[in-house]
């Protein structure tokens, strides 16, 4: 046996190294630890090469771990799609960009889509545009 730093190195070869895992892993005894956990109990004795890229491999594709692992996230809730428009112009979002580098006192950008075909108008404005502004814009130059 060859031996680095105190620990068994374990040659190129799949089998062994499997064998490993699998001890220290699937056992009722070591009850499917997580991958730092088992990590930290084979370096107490092997060591190879890629030894933590193997054992976040092998943890992955252990069925066990999968059917056990706790979700932490909620739950997705119910998908409500929206209506598509039947015509153009019919919906439409408006989004402002800014602040941007002052022009002429102009400083911001009003963004309006057309959902339907997607047709972006851009006209100029000013940061402090109010939704009143906003409609005025919409109705004048829209």
């Amino acid at each position: 046996m060859v031996y680095i730093e105190g620990r068994i190195y374990v040659p190129n070869n799949r089998k062994i190294k499997k064998e490993i895992l699998k001890e220290n892993h699937d056992l009722a005894d070591m009850g499917h630890l997580g991958q730092h956990r088992m990590l930290e109990v084979i370096k107490r004795t092997y060591w190879w090469p890629g030894l933590k890229e193997g054992i976040k491999k092998y943890i992955q594709g252990c069925f066990k771990c999968r059917q056990n692992k706790v979700q932490h996230q909620k739950k997705a809730g119910e998908l409500h799609p929206l209506e598509i428009p039947e015509g153009p112009w019919q919906e439409i979002s408006i989004d402002i960009m800014g602040p941007l580098p002052k022009s002429n006192e102009i400083d911001a950008i009003v963004v309006i889509v057309d959902q339907f075909t997607k047709m972006i108008r851009l006209k100029v404005t000013t940061m402090n545009v109010s939704s009143e502004g906003i409609t005025k814009i919409y109705r004048d130059k829209i």
